[in-house]
């Protein structure tokens, strides 16, 4: 693929398919396309050798059960702008860094594995970033959709439903060991990685490696998700909207954002606003269409800022190139500080 390489639709199908179900068998894929297995699989090695897709670990529906979120706008002196972002985008903690509209310049998702370490990048990050002049700090308290959840839709819906896993019942929770973490840490390089590959760098049978994983995908603190490039998006721009919503309204706002194809997260925070909302739209008018129909559901709400994404640097853990393109990754710190000192089976 060129630089420039623009994904065809049979890569788009792939991509929502893998956003679906991303560890999916080929074959599954292959029989919801019409296609053959090695096909789809050759497609997708072209797709991530170009960083023009890949799949990567993320907070799971329980995560905040375990680990903390927090999203941080910032001002920045205007000549140090790059200086900052260059800085974010190295701290594993800061997860997505994005140049942003409005009154801030840039928005940050951070993520931490206990409250303790929340507060000591809070507390002790910012006077090490250069240029910083104003900061924001709002933290997570309920999530009403992760991006994980995001799809595409650029398959029909019965070629969806093909590759689609039932929903069921969290299991039990558990304390995860230095095990799960390196499996993490391997997963983050590539989520779809054999489970052969897994065990050997991990230093256990193909078996075992399968068995944890799933056992950790499965209890809901961390998922999969499939991420592109820019050319994958086809138009769509990232707007944010910080609202604040009378407290009898907020969760049925916060279930009203969520039930919307164009919204990538819906978040309740502790902050200024109680309200985050991250939509994917063609138009930038369609954001003022949700703020109207949010006047008409929960009188009295209001919106505190509104910011459009210029530019994303760091997805996910992901440093990303001027195209979106995956450059390389630093993984997230999702269960680094409730690592015990259990044995691997």
């Amino acid at each position: 693929m060129k630089e420039t390489a623009i994904i065809s639709e049979l890569d788009l199908e792939i991509v929502n398919a893998l956003q679906i179900n991303p560890r999916a068998e080929w074959s599954r894929v292959a029989d919801a396309l019409g296609l053959s297995g090695p096909t789809v699989a050759r497609r997708w090695q072209a797709l991530a050798e170009s960083r023009l897709a890949w799949i990567t670990p993320s907070p799971g529906q329980r995560y905040l059960s375990t680990g903390w979120s927090a999203f941080i706008q910032m001002s920045s002196v205007p000549g140090q702008s790059e200086a900052l972002i260059r800085k974010l985008c190295e701290e594993p903690a800061f997860g997505t860094v994005s140049m942003v509209t409005g009154p801030h310049d840039i928005f940050v998702d951070c993520f931490a594995s206990s409250h303790d370490e929340l507060m000591d990048i809070v507390t002790g990050s910012f006077p090490k970033l250069p240029g910083v002049t104003h900061r924001e700090v709002v933290f997570v308290t309920k999530l009403y959709r992760q991006a994980s959840e995001w799809r595409s839709g650029t398959l029909e819906p019965a070629r969806a439903r093909l590759v689609s896993t039932e929903s069921k019942p969290l299991p039990a929770g558990f304390s995860p060991d230095p095990l799960d973490a390196a499996l993490l840490e391997e997963l983050a390089k590539d989520g779809r990685a054999s489970w052969a590959d897994l065990g050997a760098v991990c230093g256990v049978s193909p078996q075992t490696a399968r068995r944890r994983v799933e056992r950790f995908l499965a209890s809901g603190y961390v998922t999969l998700r499939c991420d592109a490039s820019t050319a994958a998006n086809r138009g769509l721009r990232e707007v944010t909207l910080m609202l604040n919503v009378p407290a009898q309204y907020v969760d049925d706002a916060g279930r009203f954002f969520a039930a919307q194809t164009s919204c990538r997260l819906t978040a309740q925070v502790l902050g200024a606003h109680n309200l985050v909302v991250t939509l994917w739209v063609r138009d930038y008018l369609e954001a003022q269409a949700f703020e109207r129909e949010l006047a008409e559901r929960a009188p009295g709400s209001s919106v505190i800022s509104r910011q459009a994404v210029v530019r994303t640097y760091k997805r996910l853990g992901h440093v990303l190139d001027e195209a979106g393109r995956s450059l390389h990754v630093v993984p997230l710190p999702l269960w680094r500080e409730t690592l015990n000192e259990a044995g691997t089976d």
